[in-house]
């Protein structure tokens, strides 16, 4: 707090009016006396007129002289000689602007009876009339007219109204761009108008230009000159200081500026605070060398700062609230006080003083003490405490938040046909298509009461919701929502996944925000509907169900396809969205006859995302459901394999080759989109110089040739705008098909049979939904963690034998390479494929040959199988869900790649930072206790422990 504070010297409350702002206040003399000092003039937004003429320290019913309700809000009030028709021609008008009409009025004293003093009566002078909606008004002697004030009425629209004594009004507007409700104030030693326009420029019109404008019905002059600001203002005012020049002052938003009236800036002073009114004034004459130019700005924290140009001369401590305007006034026994009005109405006239705050204990609360009741204050204090600041226990404060608020969020397995377009706003290319739909119901209970809360949905992509967002306010303990929701398709696109979440975000009674999730599946025949299965196709997987209490049939996990007493073998689906006629996109899905393993096989890698899904999903959920181990609750440890694979394992291979053709697009996409936008911007700064040319030339000149330029490039800006938007597209497409591609990786390497930490570390790096972003495109976020998994990851195989030589290398490379990364990210799939092999050989290396002998047999008897199932396969008439289908999976003939075994067995590990044995071939092996010695003499693979230990990295 300031030590100096502004004292009061006398207040006021004008009336009941609570709506008042800058124009509301007027500090002037009438010339009523000759002897008087200034009046204070109040208007309210609501209509309330009121004249005060204050004659000491307090204020006494004397000093109100008249109150008047007016029919219409008090816009501003203006004192000057705007009348011809006045008795006394030293003598000032009021003009009072209201959104229709001005009113000009003459101010007449009418003397008390005994004590009760002089009173003001209006006379309504003149009466204007307007046409379109008031906002400020400026006065000045236009046309440096001695002896005679005209005034203008700025309206809503950018146009001014001119009024002159004589009753002569014209209107007229502002050159170019359209000009938005700013304050215009006119500078009399120029003779011109100052205009802040909507591109934060200041610009400054001569009188005679805007005069003009009428006759010629042209509107193509220029301003005389134009500043740029930089931001927008709140107040301007002119002043003059000198007899050569005059002074600009403006109060911007965060600056403090002044320019002279040829628009050179005088100086720009940043303010620290935030600012709400201002007021500037010369003290003495201008023609007088010792004149002084001050500036009072009061902050939105009550604090007065005085300005002596440039330089703080004083601040002090103005009473709470903030003013909302402030004008300097004389009035009876003080010269040069600060009037101020409050928002509220609060009137006050003050001056500068230096009385210290004075700080005054409050007397002691002598009540009789009540240790029962302290204890029980106590008690509710330090619960409030542990629970707004104690976030040790974050099990608890997440079951005690979902107490609070209670989610019972589902979908229905069925979908249905009957859902209405026209109502949910569903594009005409997606509704002939009639695509299912489903039905949701979402139940919240709340038990405590909250300020707001707020649901989210999240959707896959190219699915909407009837109501994707939900606000409540202010809710009642107590009270509970029922929710029914409609998921339906909006959009031709490829869904990665079916999962829907919800999320629910409040503040707690206690303060504390949190965040509920729920989620649940959309039936899987919105998307696909079931057909022929197929005998071949290009991607082949194959996972295998490890746990006892799932049973590996198709009705387990495709309830919605086959029946649960139905002993189908084979399944066909084909996806409907985006549903291109000239391409089917099917998938097959085939469960073993005498094993627990499935195949999923399809030509698309858009099919997968979503199968993949609900069969590893319902089988950790059947699998938890047996009453197991969570996954959730078990931190994970070093050396500990991935806890999936106890309830279902993926083969090791990854379809690395359509995935990096979609990385391939989404690239090439994202390349030609920074071409166009450049070749937009380019169209676009020669549009702009085109315009500023035919701004520039004379009326005489002609501008036939630049008129048909700027056409030539305006129908070129559209043409490639239209491509743009068109790319635009093409990548929303295709953003979608890479997730489907990422998803899918995922998804397998979920059950791969690799050390968990592993696991977790790749799907954190390989991240969906893709986002692309103006200055970096998905490849570019995605390259850092590529580049960390390829040299310093779990997953490293370099040959080099120096680590710092590694890092220096990826320093030194400041900008993106595509082709690196497409290398790094092919080489990733590699190495995760052939670890999870290796593992897998290790294991099944261990098992007794009496085991292997026995799984044997069931393996010998494919030849028929299969030739049964290409036989029904080629039937036209066989369907997917006929009951004499069977098939198995041994059936299928695995045509994936088979790995080089030799070559990563050639792969060793060395004990800094996982340098390999290549060099072994070449140099003998060194001795045992040397340094950087080979410990990987049996062939096994290290484990992360043994590559972290020395790095530092922790997963």
């Amino acid at each position: 707090m300031s030590l100096f504070n502004v004292c009061s010297w006398w207040s006021t409350q004008c009336g009941t009016a609570t709506q008042y702002d800058v124009a509301s206040l007027l500090c002037a003399r009438f010339g009523l006396d000759t002897q008087e000092k200034d009046y204070i003039v109040v208007g309210s937004q609501t209509g309330q007129l009121s004249v005060y003429y204050p004659h000491g320290k307090a204020f006494e019913a004397t000093d109100l002289l008249l109150e008047l309700q007016l029919a219409e809000p008090i816009l501003g009030l203006y004192a000057g000689k705007f009348s011809g028709n006045a008795r006394n021609e030293n003598a000032n008008q009021l003009a009072v602007l209201q959104p229709n009409a001005i009113a000009i009025y003459n101010l007449q004293a009418v003397a008390g009876l005994a004590d009760y003093g002089t009173q003001l009566k209006l006379q309504l002078l003149v009466e204007h009339k307007f046409a379109r909606v008031a906002f400020a008004l400026c006065q000045g002697h236009f046309g440096q007219v001695k002896g005679r004030e005209f005034f203008c009425v700025v309206h809503l629209d950018g146009t001014l109204t001119f009024y002159e004594q004589d009753g002569i009004c014209y209107e007229c507007s502002f050159p170019g761009q359209r000009a938005l409700p700013a304050p215009v104030v006119y500078c009399e030693r120029t003779d011109s108008f100052l205009r802040f326009n909507a591109s934060w420029h200041l610009q400054c019109f001569s009188y005679q230009d805007l005069s003009h404008s009428l006759v010629s019905r042209s509107s193509s002059y220029q301003p005389s000159w134009s500043q740029c600001l930089g931001e927008g203002i709140l107040d301007m005012r002119v002043v003059q200081l000198k007899e050569n020049c005059s002074y600009i002052m403006i109060l911007g938003e965060r600056n403090y500026i002044c320019l002279d009236d040829n628009g050179k800036f005088n100086f720009l002073l940043k303010l620290d605070y935030a600012p709400k009114c201002f007021y500037s004034f010369v003290v003495g004459y201008y023609w007088e060398p010792g004149a002084r130019l001050l500036t009072a700005i009061v902050s939105d924290s009550a604090k007065l700062h005085i300005y002596e140009q440039a330089n703080l001369i004083w601040a002090a401590q103005w009473q709470q609230p903030a003013p909302v305007a402030i004008q300097r006034s004389n009035v009876h026994g003080l010269a040069g006080s600060l009037v101020t009005l409050s928002a509220n109405g609060q009137l006050t006239v003050g001056y500068l003083g230096a009385q210290p705050f004075q700080f005054q204990v409050k007397p002691l609360n002598i009540e009789e003490l009540s240790f029962a009741e302290a204890h029980k204050q106590l008690q509710q204090l330090e619960e409030e405490i542990k629970e707004s600041v104690d976030i040790r226990d974050m099990d608890a404060l997440n079951k005690q938040a979902a107490e609070q608020v209670r989610l019972s969020f589902s979908i229905q397995k069925e979908v249905f046909d009957d859902l209405d377009t026209l109502l949910l706003d569903v594009p005409a290319d997606v509704a002939v298509k009639e695509l299912p739909s489903a039905k949701g119901l979402l139940r919240i209970k709340i038990k405590a009461e909250l300020a707001e809360l707020q649901v989210v949905f999240n959707m896959p992509s190219g699915v909407r919701c009837s109501q994707e967002t939900l606000s409540l306010v202010n809710v009642p303990a107590g009270s509970s929502q029922e929710l029914e929701l409609d998921f339906y398709i909006a959009e031709l696109l490829h869904a990665h996944s079916t999962r829907v979440e919800v999320f629910a975000s409040f503040v707690s009674p206690r303060g504390i925000p949190r965040v509920l999730q729920q989620s649940a599946y959309l039936p899987l025949s919105m998307f696909y509907r079931s057909c022929q299965p197929q005998k071949a196709a290009g991607i082949k997987l194959t996972y295998t169900i490890t746990s006892k209490h799932v049973p590996p049939k198709l009705s387990t996990f495709f309830a919605e396809f086959v029946d649960a007493e139905s002993e189908t073998h084979a399944m066909g689906l084909q996806l409907l969205c985006p549903g291109l006629e000239k391409l089917n996109e099917i998938i097959t899905v085939v469960a073993a006859k005498n094993s627990n393993r499935l195949r999923i096989q399809s030509d698309c890698v858009e099919t997968f995302g979503m199968i993949l899904e609900r069969i590893v999903e319902t089988t950790l959920q059947l699998d938890s459901a047996a009453s197991l181990l969570n996954m959730q609750k078990r931190k994970p440890k070093r050396g500990v394999l991935n806890r999936c694979v106890e309830r279902i394992i993926a083969a090791p291979f990854i379809p690395s080759q359509p995935i990096l053709h979609r990385v391939d697009v989404h690239h090439e996409t994202q390349l030609n989109i920074r071409s166009q936008t450049a070749q937009l911007e380019e169209l676009w700064q020669q549009f702009k110089t085109l315009q500023r040319q035919l701004q520039e030339q004379s009326e005489s000149e002609p501008k036939e040739t630049l008129t048909m330029q700027i056409e030539a490039n305006y129908d070129q800006l559209i043409i490639e705008g239209d491509k743009l938007v068109e790319i635009r597209r093409d990548e929303r497409r295709q953003n979608c098909d890479l997730n489907c591609a990422i998803s899918l990786a995922k998804w397998i390497i979920h059950g791969l049979n690799l050390e968990e930490r592993v696991v977790n570390v790749v799907s954190s790096v390989l991240s969906i939904p893709v986002e692309d972003w103006t200055e970096l495109c998905w490849e570019e976020s995605m390259a850092p963690g590529i580049d960390m998994l390829h040299h310093f990851g779990p997953l490293m195989r370099s040959k080099s034998t120096s680590q710092h030589g590694l890092l220096d290398g990826d320093s030194s490379r400041e900008s993106f390479e595509y082709s690196r990364f497409r290398r790094h990210f092919s080489t990733l799939f590699d190495r995760i494929v052939r670890l999870a092999s290796s593992t897998t050989d290790e294991q099944s290396s261990k098992q007794p040959s009496t085991a292997n002998e026995a799984t044997a047999a069931p393996t010998e008897q494919p030849t028929d199988e299969i030739g049964n199932l290409q036989r029904m396969l080629a039937e036209p008439g066989a369907r997917a869900g006929a009951t004499k289908l069977s098939s198995s999976l041994e059936a299928v003939v695995d045509d994936e790649e088979e790995y080089d075994e030799e070559d990563l067995r050639d792969t060793g590990y060395r004990k800094d930072y996982g340098a390999t044995a290549s060099t072994t071939k070449r140099e003998p092996a060194p001795k045992s206790g040397m340094h950087n010695q080979w410990i990987n003499e049996d062939f096994e693979l290290p484990t992360t422990e043994e590559l972290f230990s020395d790095l530092g990295i922790w997963w």
